[in-house]
C-alpha cells in the first residue's frame, strides 16, 4: 500500500479508490452494460432453442389429431389404403347411398354357389331384376364368367301383389336353367331354387313372401 509523509513529518497511509468496474477495449465499463432482469446470465445461447408458447401448442395439436382410414382405392389389380386427417376427409357419393335404404328395400338375395364369384351375395329388389354382366344391370354378375350376357341374360321378378317370384330367360344366347331344367317361358320359383346362367349357379334366398312384405311394417 503506498505511503506519504505530511509536512510535519508524520507518515500516513494513502488509500486507493475502489474500482467500480473493469474497462473493456472500447472504454466502457462491463457493469454498465444493460441487463434483462428476466434472463439468466447463461440463458442467451439457449433462447433460440425454444419456440413461442403458441407455436408449441399448435405443434402438439397436430400430433394429437386423430386419423381416419378412408378405404381402399382400386387401381388396376392392386389396392392402396389411404390414411388422411379427419378434417381433410371429403364426403363421397357412397356415403349418400346410405341415406334411405327404403328407396329400394331388399326382397331377397341370390347367392353364387358355383363358378366365378362363388360366395358373393346379390340383392334383389321389388319388381324386375335384370341379370347380366353389365354395370347397368340391376343384378350385376360380373365376376369373370364371359358366358353370361352383358345385358338381360335373364330376369327374376318379385311380384308384390301375389308375393311370388318369377323367372324368365332374356336375350342371352346361352340358356337359363332352373333346378336343372331349361327355362323357355315364365316360371314361378321358390326359396332355395338353383338358377344357372352361363357357368354360374345361384341359389335363391327369399325374404319377402306371403308371410312378410315391407308394407306389413308400421312406420
Amino acid at each position: 500500500m503506498p505511503i506519504r509523509r505530511r509536512d510535519d513529518g508524520e507518515i500516513v497511509e494513502e488509500t486507493t479508490k475502489p474500482v467500480s468496474g473493469s474497462k473493456n477495449k472500447s472504454g466502457s465499463s462491463a457493469s454498465d452494460a444493460p441487463t434483462d432482469p428476466l434472463k439468466s446470465p447463461d440463458s442467451s445461447d439457449k433462447d433460440s432453442l425454444f419456440e413461442p408458447r403458441q407455436r408449441v401448442d399448435d405443434h402438439k395439436a397436430r400430433l394429437e389429431e386423430p386419423t381416419v382410414l378412408v378405404g381402399s382405392e382400386r387401381q388396376g389389380s392392386e389396392g392402396r389404403t389411404r390414411i388422411v386427417s379427419r378434417n381433410q376427409r371429403k364426403p363421397s357419393s357412397s356415403d349418400a347411398d346410405w341415406g334411405d335404404p327404403m328407396i329400394d328395400p331388399p326382397v331377397g338375395w341370390l347367392v353364387i354357389i358355383r363358378g366365378p364369384g362363388k360366395g358373393h351375395v346379390l340383392t334383389l329388389g321389388n319388381g324386375m331384376n335384370v341379370m347380366g354382366r353389365g354395370s347397368d344391370s340391376r343384378v350385376c354378375i360380373n365376376f369373370g364368367d364371359d358366358t353370361i350376357a352383358r345385358t338381360n341374360h335373364a330376369r327374376l321378378i318379385y311380384e308384390p301383389r301375389q308375393r311370388r317370384y318369377l323367372l324368365n330367360h332374356g336375350d342371352g344366347s346361352n340358356l337359363t336353367y332352373l333346378n336343372g331344367d331349361v327355362v323357355t317361358e315364365s316360371v314361378e320359383v321358390k326359396s332355395g331354387a338353383m338358377i344357372e346362367v352361363g357357368e354360374t349357379t345361384l341359389r335363391l334366398q327369399t325374404f319377402c313372401s306371403t308371410e312378410f312384405d315391407w308394407p306389413d311394417v308400421d312406420d
